[in-house]
């Protein structure tokens, strides 16, 4: 048996307006793609994951 388990997963869904223009879209796409957001969304879980009592024998990988 592995050293961990999965007991759930979490998805996150980014949507964008459907007539927002292409040039638009592909500013968030590249926000999104980019290594500083995917860095602050690593931040932010932790600090969640931290900040809650129940959490602190799992371990969270985030993943694209």
């Amino acid at each position: 048996m592995g050293k961990t388990a999965i007991i759930d997963e979490l998805h996150v869904t980014v949507r964008i307006p459907a007539d927002l223009p292409e040039a638009d879209a592909e500013v968030v796409r590249r926000a999104l793609t980019g290594k500083a957001f995917m860095a602050g969304l690593r931040r932010a879980v932790r600090t969640v994951i931290r900040r809650t009592p129940g959490l602190t024998p799992v371990r969270v990988r985030l993943t694209r």
